[in-house]
């Protein structure tokens, strides 16, 4: 089985280091003998490993027409050429393995049923949580269970920063800088932060899960960027933890996708994954709650994946991926959460009153009221029940107009429920 590679980045170098330090532990593992045969990248000095046994090439067209490779693995990340080289691949009726989230997200209801047509396999266990197993599990030993639920901590960079600022009490550009000069966060780390990378990835487990395919546009998304150390704080007075989740689940007979901040109690199994770690905790009728904690990125962990695609076909039991139907979401408006709102306000003994009578007005319950600080510090902390996302916007925009208010400082979920 010849296989070819595009793209020798981070993950692609990890692949060719996994092939050489462990070829003969791999050829024990697979019933049809796996040959890297070719890799191709426009610049090979950025791979740290030997090359000199492979056939080399810059243009990813000619690994796709090399009629010896039945095999592609694309990693070279972005939306084009990747998707062209995908979509060619399959045409040419090559399998292929990849870790790219975005153009799966965007594109993958039409390249699996490409891949069906051509009676190859599209996989991607590498796309999702780095080295750990969730694609394969969800389409093989739990196919028996209808899955009610996915949730996630499925973004390294900013887990990473929400321990640190947890851990520390550190604000969010100071963790920031430091996550960029570890090499967790990149240059331009808007995809990670703003919530972008963890929703591509949450289509995918959808995709997977519930065999639909959700459009990214139509999620609900917040990023971090906005949280303070006064909500970190205020969230470990209360033995809490404030993470990036990323969820899916049906409500009502629609599916409802959102990835925002969400304050935990200690005591959840999400609560614990601290740093670049990553997690996937699914709900379903037949398995009840499975939790898989991992390392959900880095170039070797995420090779790791690739070639326990790579060795499924080798061993002819790759796991079927049916091309999804459209999904029938949840709007944004309709979506049910508690919240954590935090106002900065003017320092009068009737402001309290004023702002839980507009929290009635909008249909938003007031389960606790706290006022907080003094004078040009003052500040009330509202913890709602259950309240349509709607309603909540439509307080806030007249919260806003209210003269007493200096500043909505910060609206925070509560819960996964």
């Amino acid at each position: 089985m010849k296989v070819g590679l595009i793209g020798t980045g981070t993950v692609g170098s990890g692949v060719i280091r996994i092939y050489q330090q462990n070829g003969e532990h791999l050829d024990r593992q697979s019933l049809e003998k796996v040959q890297l045969k070719t890799v191709c990248d426009l610049d090979f000095t950025r791979c740290p490993q030997d090359l000199s046994a492979f056939q080399r090439v810059s243009d990813w067209r000619d690994v796709v027409s090399d009629p010896e490779i039945g095999t592609v693995v694309e990693l070279i990340g972005g939306e084009e050429p990747a998707r062209s080289a995908i979509a060619q691949s399959l045409q040419a009726g090559k399998h292929v393995v990849t870790a790219n989230k975005m153009v799966l997200a965007r594109h993958g209801r039409d390249l699996l049923a490409l891949a069906s047509e051509n009676r190859v396999s599209l996989l991607f266990e590498a796309a999702v949580a780095g080295a750990i197993p969730v694609i394969a599990p969800l389409r093989s030993s739990l196919l028996p269970s209808r899955i009610q639920a996915v949730y996630g901590i499925v973004n390294g960079t900013t887990n990473f920063i929400l321990s640190r600022m947890h851990r520390f009490h550190a604000d969010f550009p100071s963790v920031l800088a430091e996550a960029q000069r570890l090499g967790y966060a990149e240059a331009d780390p808007s995809s990670d932060v703003d919530g972008y990378d963890s929703l591509y990835k949450l289509c995918l487990l959808a995709a997977t899960a519930f065999e639909v395919q959700a459009s990214p546009g139509k999620a609900l998304l917040e990023g971090i960027s906005a949280l303070s150390p006064r909500d970190i704080q205020q969230a470990i007075e209360r033995n809490e933890v404030i993470k990036l989740v990323a969820m899916a689940r049906w409500t009502g007979g629609r599916l409802e996708m959102r990835v925002h901040p969400v304050i935990l109690e200690e005591g959840h199994p999400l609560a614990t994954v601290s740093d670049v770690f990553n997690a996937v905790h699914v709900l379903g009728d037949g398995c009840g709650e499975l939790t898989w904690i991992g390392r959900g990125a880095g170039g070797v962990p995420t090779a790791s994946s690739v070639w326990a695609d790579i060795l499924a076909l080798a061993n002819r039991t790759a796991y079927r991926m049916p091309a999804p139907v459209a999904a029938d979401l949840l709007p944004k408006e309709e979506m049910v959460s508690s919240f954590r709102i935090r106002l900065c306000v003017q320092d009068h003994p009737d402001v309290i009153a004023s702002a839980s009578n507009l929290f009635s007005q909008y249909q938003v319950e007031v389960r606790e009221a706290v006022r907080a600080g003094s004078g040009e510090g003052a500040e009330l902390i509202f913890q709602t029940g259950p309240a349509r996302e709607g309603n909540k916007d439509r307080l806030l925009e007249t919260l806003a107009q209210q003269p007493w208010l200096r500043e909505i400082a910060s609206v925070l979920r509560v819960g996964l429920e």
